[in-house]
């Protein structure tokens, strides 16, 4: 995907999340794995199976280093400990060398304050565009 087609900036992380698909047609599997990027506005997921476009799923990241942008009271690496949650959809597949797949996952709802701290933490996370 060009970056000029992106509406909002990137970090790498390298963080885990928790995702499930959000289904009522069969009992849906929780899977843990390894997002390699965030953005205000989504995430790339590394997966060991696909699944398909449009997919709905129940997300919760851990975003080291975004509790001081939560403004709430007490200490911000107790507010680290607190996953992000979100519902996402899946909007591009790709398959990997390794057999494994690259998720690209949209936010389509985040508690409004939660998506202000995310976007705050990667402004002050990412470097300067030149």
């Amino acid at each position: 995907m060009s970056s000029d087609r992106r509406n909002f900036r990137r970090i790498p992380m390298g963080a885990t999340v928790g995702f499930q698909e959000l289904t009522f047609a069969h009992t849906p599997e929780p899977a843990t794995s390894v997002y390699g990027d965030i953005s205000a506005g989504g995430l790339l997921i590394s997966s060991p199976k696909s699944l398909p476009l449009g997919t709905l799923l129940k997300l919760e990241m851990k975003v080291p280093g975004w509790g001081k942008h939560q403004g709430k009271f007490g200490p911000a690496h107790d507010q680290d400990l607190r996953p992000l949650v979100a519902v996402g959809q899946v909007v591009r597949v790709e398959t990997l060398d390794a057999g494994d797949f690259e998720l690209g996952v949209k936010f389509l709802n985040v508690y409004p304050d939660d998506q202000e701290a995310l976007r705050k933490f990667i402004e002050a996370s990412a470097p300067s565009e030149e």
